[in-house]
């Protein structure tokens, strides 16, 4: 289930933009990998969305004389929407940003793959801007014969320089606190 956000930011537009926190996981990260000092460190990610809708779109509805209600409502209802994804990845104390992230929901699967910008004094580190990336990170949960989220992270740069095995723990349920 996807949680509702609003972010207002001067610079954007003068009205609120509806974000919606699609992807909110902790977990442990094994490694690197061929180490001898491999120790767990903590995880966390956190993916927003923003739904895509054509300027035509945007004018169809408004132009349909319904209720701002109902022309939201219609937004929601789209069968195929799309949207367009970006989020933070922090590794112990070492924060990323995910960039060129690709995310997919199925019946009872979910799969995150994208690459990683090095964040260090609120800009970006690594080569990012240039094409150059820090580092990939692959998720892959699964509802099947119980719940199971695992993955890999490779980072090719810096003092977490290697390849870890990622285990992330359960979203919590529906209704939870």
């Amino acid at each position: 289930m996807m949680k509702e956000t609003t972010f207002t930011d001067s610079y954007i537009a003068p009205s609120t933009i509806p974000m919606k926190t699609a992807f909110v996981r902790s977990g442990v990260a094994l490694g690197p990998v061929g180490s001898p000092f491999q120790a767990p460190l903590p995880i966390m990610m956190e993916v927003e969305g923003l739904r895509l809708l054509s300027p035509s779109q945007i004018r169809e509805l408004l132009s349909s004389r319904r209720s701002i209600d109902e022309v939201k409502m219609l937004i929601e209802e789209e069968a195929n929407p799309s949207f367009v994804y970006w989020g933070d990845l922090q590794l112990g104390m070492e924060k990323f940003q995910l960039s060129d992230l690709s995310f997919r929901t199925l019946d009872t699967e979910t799969v995150l793959r994208a690459d990683l910008a090095e964040v260090r004094g609120g800009g970006i580190w690594s080569q990012a801007a240039k094409g150059a990336v820090a580092g990939r990170i692959e998720t892959r949960e699964t509802g099947v014969g119980g719940w199971k989220g695992v993955g890999s992270l490779l980072i090719r740069e810096g003092p977490k320089r290697g390849r870890y095995r990622l285990r992330l723990e359960a979203p919590p349920e529906e209704g939870s606190p």
